[in-house]
């Protein structure tokens, strides 16, 4: 069964018609990386394709596909992760944007479950923004799935439970708990992991091995198809929720000389 707003799945007069009621586009973005012998290298791709599809489900809005390679080379120290320069993911982000823009798109929100992505995510919205004139609303969806489920999974750990999840409810049979064997000690992982994502000060670190020395850390096996579906629910509405606000905040904002139309 398809899903009636992933263009990738639909017909062209069923894209037409999502772009032509709403005017938006759901673009999600992850990474082709190392999770462990337990999840498949896609674990982020899939993840924010997931996210990205039942987000667009609640806004009437269209999923458009991007690259599933993201910028990691955080994780390059094992084999199975492929990384894009920065120049690479925003040239093709812009020409992704500039196609929707041509079929009617007015709004792009760009989704994310990766954190090397979010940098040139940036770079690739004020682009869209100040060069197409599409309204630009970015998503962290990682964050919100921390936000909302992290006390009940452990957190957000490269290759535990919350990124199971995800993965369960796109295809269970990519998920193989019984070969999470060998997570690094959970005690500096999340410590670096906490200054690394402090908003304020934050490190730059090369390698994930300098946090997980295995790769990966967390208490995947708790994860079930029924929390997965739950998780996933609330997740969606929470977006879908802020995404509608942003965009009513953003309908308010005055016209500038010389903003594109």
């Amino acid at each position: 069964m398809g899903h009636p707003n992933d263009l990738m799945e639909i017909t062209q007069p069923e894209a037409e018609a999502l772009l032509e009621s709403g005017g938006t586009v759901v673009i999600p973005t992850g990474s082709v990386e190392q999770h462990g012998p337990h999840l498949p290298c896609g674990t982020d791709w899939y993840a924010a394709l997931v996210f990205s599809r039942a987000v667009a489900e609640r806004l009437g809005a269209l999923v458009v596909p991007f690259a599933p390679i993201g910028i990691t080379p955080f994780h390059m120290g094992f084999s199975g992760t492929l990384t894009l320069r920065h120049e690479t993911f925003v040239a093709l982000m812009l020409d992704i944007a500039g196609s929707v823009a041509r079929h009617g798109a007015r709004r792009v929100v760009i989704l994310n479950w990766h954190e090397g992505n979010s940098d040139a995510i940036g770079v690739a919205a004020s682009r869209i923004q100040g060069e197409l004139g599409l309204e630009v609303i970015r998503v962290e969806a990682c964050y919100v799935a921390r936000e909302l489920a992290g006390d009940e999974t452990g957190g957000l750990t490269h290759g535990g439970e919350l990124e199971v999840l995800p993965v369960l409810a796109f295809d269970p049979s990519l998920v193989h708990l019984e070969r999470a064997t060998n997570p690094s000690p959970p005690g500096r992982g999340r410590r670096i992991d906490a200054v690394r994502r402090n908003p304020n000060v934050r490190p730059v670190l090369g390698d994930v091995r300098q946090i997980a020395p295995t790769g990966w850390y967390g208490e995947p096996q708790r994860a079930t198809a029924e929390k997965a579906e739950r998780v996933i629910d609330a997740v969606a509405e929470r977006i879908a929720a802020d995404v509608r606000e942003a965009g009513a905040a953003m309908a308010e904002l005055p016209e500038l000389p010389g903003r594109p139309s």
